[in-house]
């Protein structure tokens, strides 16, 4: 009688090229990030009187923050303290920031925002290879910008 082995499902890590450069954000950056982009939501529906949700999401910076909680989830799981945000993803920020403020989005989301641009520029020049774990981007290692400007 022949015997069968368990097989575990190995964690697949793959190195992407430069054009996966990211940066780490901190918990509390996505926080402030799902409050902007959850603001500016509502303020399309409500104003651009957008109903396609698909443009809504994309708009809004929804599908962002859907993307950022699965790497969230893979950096907690990993026990990295920053959440990789790829170099491009920047001008998503910067697009509803700026969009936010052209349909009246409310002062101290809008103040939220531009802080947390300001922020994400200067860690997006300060990019690292992410790495695939399990088809999630990481940032394989530990990750010092964060608590580098953790204090501004």
């Amino acid at each position: 009688m022949p015997t069968f082995r368990r097989r575990t499902r190995a964690t697949t890590t793959e190195t992407v090229p430069a054009q996966g450069a990211a940066f780490a954000l901190t918990v509390e950056d996505l926080q402030v990030l799902e409050r902007v982009t959850r603001h500016a939501r509502t303020q399309l529906l409500r104003h651009a009187g957008e109903r396609d949700l698909g443009v809504v999401d994309e708009a809004s910076g929804h599908w962002l923050m859907l993307t950022l909680s699965e790497r969230a989830g893979a950096a907690r799981a990993l026990g990295h303290a920053g959440i990789p945000m790829l170099v491009e993803e920047a001008e998503t920020v910067r697009a509803v920031v700026l969009n936010l403020e052209s349909y009246g989005g409310e002062t101290m989301a809008l103040a939220e925002g531009y802080e947390l641009l300001d922020r994400i520029t200067l860690l997006s020049r300060l990019p690292r290879s992410v790495a695939l774990v399990e088809g999630v981007f990481t940032l394989p290692d530990e990750t010092p910008e964060v608590d580098a400007l953790s204090t501004t």
